[in-house]
């Protein structure tokens, strides 16, 4: 068996609550022989009565066609109490049929649930034989552990599991099935998320985000998770404020659940959600106040400083249920460009296949048609097919150029045959500016946004050329590691030198933090103009507590986006950038697009023509201070 993202952890199920903090009796038990006389388990049994497909191009009948016919899926029954084996019903029904159905889902992981387990090559494998409808069936351990943690629990509704109710060897029923996700998501009662068994972490960790619940948010700022000592933090959190407790909630957050691309939609399209780690059950609200609570007042430097030995900053997931949070808030609100701020915002969730960084996303969007753009599942298309199909429709259906933004160049390109202006989504880091929307800032004023896709791979803008890079920085993420910003601050001094009549000084440590902070304020309010030579030791004098602890939190906010670049321009100006930029690329204001974007020129079909470096921050120009008497013309980017 093989899975269509191979590790799809979806769900809308709901089962009946463990008590909280109560410790699961079950174990893993060592694999089983098969019984003898049962025969293999067949998906001929169960039928779906697949949906027809057009195999032509007429991609919006396809797409008409697709919503019209029934929708039928497979439901699962673990039946109870039957000694040494797990036994299970399936039958298939009609998704919006006459049958109110009563069914949850099962979000999972279908590989190791924990990095731990992964990086000690621990088998993942289909080692595990249950019955379903009196024949063998072949699951992988986490998925059977969860199976006999619910059947523990005394779980009777049906389910809905994508490793056992999708027949994974059928190519067409892959698709099908994978079109109407959302569907599946929505009808169901709740999703019942599955973390993996407990380990030595879960219960402190289940102690934690129960204390930061109980935290109105207002006392957030006053509180660090650094301050383990501090008598005013241990009154509010009680026992629970110490490192061992912040580091067991960080290895909960490192659990592989939190960073699967499929958890996204069984997540904000639930109607109900409930938590297992083994026999502990979580709060889902309680969670998503817990990672909000950290993406606020933690950083990766915090982990790396005071909590783990061996540390691993791709372990670090502990904003992604805030993520998840703020895109059901977006859907609930009406915001606009929900599939791409989605798309921006998981650009490091995990799917096995690429295709999945967009399709498991779709459903979000609920587009009925996709017009030209093949966006049906399809498992045999290339990635880059799929990409700029995706990119093309986004920028069709959106008013602005924000999608530019997040291609980033060629250092972030893993795709071959994509367009510069194209987002290659494998790429799973934080990139950009890491500001969803980028809605603080109008570089570009309130001029109409000018787009126009004349050829496949050719965008068409209208803008004008701003400045010149003259000079490259060190990365901010070299800078965070080494804590060596010599090469910036020489880059300081010539600028100070060039243009001694401006504020470098303060356009320095503004332009490191994209000149705002976690209050969303741009310009940034706080008294931070010393902050940076007191977090680098530069600062002359011993910082006092009150230095020392702003110096901290200019840290987190500097930390947020570091994949940037800083440089200098020609005119003397300051940038922070995608890192793939180079002395001689040219800086651009375009019609639609918030930020500044960085273009190079190419040797092809004239000087009017560019390859996309990606977007980027610089100083002074980003409330449209650049518009006065500029004259804009066409360019092409290719």
């Amino acid at each position: 068996m093989w899975c269509f993202s191979n590790c799809l952890t979806r769900g809308k199920s709901w089962i009946p609550f463990v008590k909280g903090g109560q410790q699961s009796k079950y174990e893993p038990k060592a694999s089983r022989e098969l019984t003898s006389g049962c025969y293999p388990f067949s998906y001929s049994d169960v039928p779906l009565h697949r949906r027809k497909r057009n195999s032509g191009t007429d991609l919006d009948n396809q797409s008409s066609n697709a919503a019209k016919a029934p929708k039928i899926i497979r439901l699962l029954k673990v039946l109870p109490n039957i000694p040494d084996q797990l036994v299970c019903q399936i039958r298939s029904v009609e998704l919006d049929g006459a049958e109110t159905l009563d069914y949850d889902a099962i979000s999972y992981t279908w590989n190791s649930p924990t990095r731990g387990e992964i990086k000690n090559e621990k088998s993942s494998e289909s080692d595990r034989a249950i019955l379903c409808n009196g024949k063998h069936f072949f699951v992988r351990e986490n998925l059977y552990n969860c199976l006999m943690q619910l059947r523990e629990n005394c779980h009777r509704r049906d389910l809905w599991v994508d490793a056992i109710c999708i027949n994974q060897e059928s190519y067409a029923e892959r698709s099908e099935q994978v079109s109407i996700m959302a569907d599946i998501y929505r009808s169901a009662q709740c999703v019942i998320v599955w973390l993996g068994i407990a380990d030595k972490f879960t219960k402190p960790a289940w102690d934690l985000i129960w204390a930061l619940k109980q935290v109105p948010m207002e006392t957030w700022s006053t509180m660090t998770i650094r301050a383990f000592d501090t008598k005013n933090i241990s009154e509010i959190l009680g026992c629970e404020n110490c490192g061992g407790q912040w580091k067991a909630l960080a290895s909960l957050f490192g659990r592989t659940w939190f960073t699967r691309a499929w958890v996204v939609q069984e997540i904000v399209l639930a109607r109900k959600i409930t938590v297992l780690c083994g026999g502990y059950t979580f709060d889902w609200d309680a969670i998503v106040s817990a990672s909000e609570f950290m993406a606020k007042q933690a950083s990766a430097n915090t982990f790396k400083a005071d909590l783990f030995c061996n540390f691993d900053a791709n372990s670090l997931s502990y904003k992604n249920p805030a993520k998840l949070d703020a895109i059901k808030r977006d859907i609930l609100n009406g915001t606009g460009d929900i599939l791409l701020r989605s798309l921006i915002r998981c650009r490091t969730y995990e799917a096995s296949r690429d295709h999945d960084k967009v399709y498991s996303l779709l459903g979000l969007a609920n587009c009925q048609s996709y017009g030209r753009h093949n966006l049906y599942p399809d498992y045999e298309r290339s990635i880059s097919e799929v990409y700029t199909d995706i990119s093309e429709y986004l920028l069709e259906n959106s008013g602005d150029l924000h999608l530019l933004a997040h291609a980033e160049g060629d250092e972030f390109k893993s795709t071959c045959g994509l367009p510069t202006w194209v987002v290659d989504w494998s790429v799973k880091k934080d990139l950009g500016l890491r500001i969803t929307g980028y809605a603080r800032y109008e570089a570009a004023g309130k001029l109409p946004c000018f787009k126009e896709i004349r050829s496949r791979g050719t965008l068409i803008l209208r803008g004008f050329e701003l400045d010149t890079i003259s000079r490259i920085g060190e990365t901010k993420a070299k800078v965070n590691d080494t804590k060596d910003c010599t090469d910036w601050l020489d880059l300081l001094g010539e600028l100070e030198q060039e243009f001694p009549d401006r504020g470098h000084k303060d356009a320095f440590w503004r332009t490191l933090l994209v000149d705002t902070d976690p209050s969303r304020s741009v310009p940034v309010k706080r008294p931070w103009e010393n902050s940076f030579d007191v977090w680098m030791g530069l600062c002359k004098h011993e910082p006092s507590d009150e230095e020392k602890q702003l110096a901290l939190d200019y840290e987190t906010s500097f930390t947020h986006s570091l994949n940037l670049r800083l440089f200098r321009t020609a005119g003397g100006h300051l940038g922070c950038g995608t890192l793939s930029c180079k002395k001689g690329d040219s800086i651009w204001i375009a019609q639609g697009s918030r930020v500044p974007l960085i273009l190079r020129p190419t040797q092809q079909e004239g000087s009017t023509t560019f390859g996309l470096v990606g977007g980027t921050y610089l100083h002074g120009f980003m409330q449209g201070e650049a518009l006065d008497g500029r004259e804009f013309r066409e360019v092409t980017l290719i």
